[in-house]
């Protein structure tokens, strides 16, 4: 009986032992292809490099400090691919010699990349998006430049509920933080060139103390709102604003002068056919609401058109898009681009009109492409018009002296964010789609075409 048992235990043994393990037949074990990818020309980690396989579909990236992780199966033939925008593409295949040399369910690979370059009129340009800031630890919602040397984020981990300023140098070096006491929404500069974070129902003022720490300080939310957002620049020793209101299709800039506390009107802005439409909004009242706008008005002192408006909704209806004509001030010169009488008027320091040039660039033959957005250079001071198409955004340079377009660049990222220029190198946050990466900022350099 003994020697029966110990017959059927030794069978069963080797039944066992020539099945293979689950999950561990030829190409299905797991295999971890790890290292670290460099610049070639100074041996620095490179950031944000995409790191793929097409099969199996596989994707990762690499971090600041150069390094990713590749989780595969362990079978050869299998191409690994290395995508960078401003280096040359690298593919490196998992051959039978590699398995074998690492019987392990690890392989490192160290890789070099090679960067691109472009030559423009003896100066070295390296093309596409460069990381400024990025980490994987919190996201980068907004971003404002302090000086030249370093600037302000506003950053968060899961939620704006629970985020952060930072001040970082351009070495991606956190100077110091500060918590932002509620939830946030974005960094706005003010006309006087102060940083200043919006949230829900309140308002902070970023400070930096010397050397490097910043700190926030607590507004007054309805005196900002109502004395310093509708101050757009000064000029001439004037105050430049605007009586705008996102529900009305009409408004004013004005000039205002500390010195003998004058107001001039320099321009009226006003959709004609938008008006037509949002006046009629009374006329097609029903009687007694006729009369209650009637009543209003007296009470009020509000237009009953306006009242009527409010009443029928209209101003947040499909109906109604909100007016787009900023003003912006390039040297001594004050530009507004009225899109709604198509031209450029132009007024010198002293607020007087110097100028009317015809524009058209935001009519575009798919006029989808125009995306209602203008921006300005913080440094030189030159105009970008920006159109969008299928998520990518092209910006394109308007001469002030002519109201032409003069050239214009591609971003190569799509679906960007709080797009910004400075001294030629438009800055924005992104987020590559389907991927683990937190939201980064980049910058490009704006070569015209």
């Amino acid at each position: 009986m003994r020697r029966l048992f110990t017959l059927l235990l030794i069978t069963f043994g080797t039944l066992l032992t020539a099945q293979p393990a689950l999950g561990a037949a030829e190409g299905e074990l797991p295999l971890m292809v790890m290292g670290r990818i460099t610049n070639a020309q100074d041996s620095t980690p490179i950031d944000g490099v995409v790191v793929s396989c097409k099969s199996p579909a596989r994707y990762s990236h690499s971090n600041a400090n150069g390094k990713y992780a590749l989780l595969l199966e362990r079978k050869a033939g299998l191409v690994i691919e290395f995508h960078h925008t401003s280096f040359d593409t690298r593919k490196i295949v998992i051959t039978g010699a590699m398995l074998n040399a690492n019987p392990g369910d690890t392989i490192r690979i160290d890789l070099v990349m090679v960067p691109k370059f472009i030559e423009i009129t003896g100066t070295t340009i390296t093309s596409g998006p460069q990381t400024v800031f990025g980490n994987w630890k919190f996201f980068v919602e907004d971003f404002m430049f302090a000086d030249n040397n370093r600037m302000v984020l506003l950053t968060f981990e899961k939620s704006l509920k629970e985020s952060k300023v930072l001040l970082v140098d351009n070495d991606q070096k956190i100077l110091s933080s500060f918590d932002v006491p509620v939830e946030a929404k974005e960094l706005y500069l003010d006309f006087q060139g102060n940083i200043n974070v919006m949230c829900v129902d309140s308002a902070f003022r970023v400070k930096i103390v010397p050397p490097s720490q910043i700190i926030l300080l607590a507004l007054p939310y309805q005196d900002f709102c109502n004395m310093i957002m509708p101050c757009i620049d000064t000029c001439g020793g004037r105050i430049l604003f605007s009586n705008y209101i996102e529900q009305y299709p009409a408004f004013s800039y004005f000039a205002y002068n500390p010195v003998d506390t004058s107001i001039r009107k320099l321009r009226q802005v006003v959709d004609g056919p938008l008006l037509d439409s949002y006046n009629w909004e009374f006329d097609f009242l029903k009687p007694k609401d006729r009369l209650y706008a009637r009543k209003m008005e007296m009470y009020t002192g509000i237009d009953k058109r306006v009242i009527a408006a409010t009443m029928t909704g209209f101003p947040n209806s499909i109906y109604y898009t909100p007016l787009y004509a900023p003003m912006f001030v390039k040297n001594d010169t004050v530009c507004v681009f009225d899109h709604y009488a198509d031209t450029l008027f132009l007024y010198n320091k002293n607020m007087q009109l110097i100028g009317a040039n015809k524009i058209d660039y935001h009519h575009p033959k798919n006029w989808k492409d125009w995306d209602r957005q203008l921006h300005q250079d913080e440094i030189t001071g030159e105009i970008y018009a920006r159109f969008e198409s299928g998520g990518m955004y092209t910006l394109k340079k308007i001469d002030i002296a002519t109201g032409e377009i003069t050239g214009e660049y591609k971003i190569e990222n799509p679906w960007v964010k709080h797009i910004r220029i400075r001294n030629g190198d438009v800055y924005y946050i992104y987020r590559p789609k389907e991927s683990i990466q937190t939201k980064y900022l980049y910058r490009e350099h704006v070569q015209l075409s």
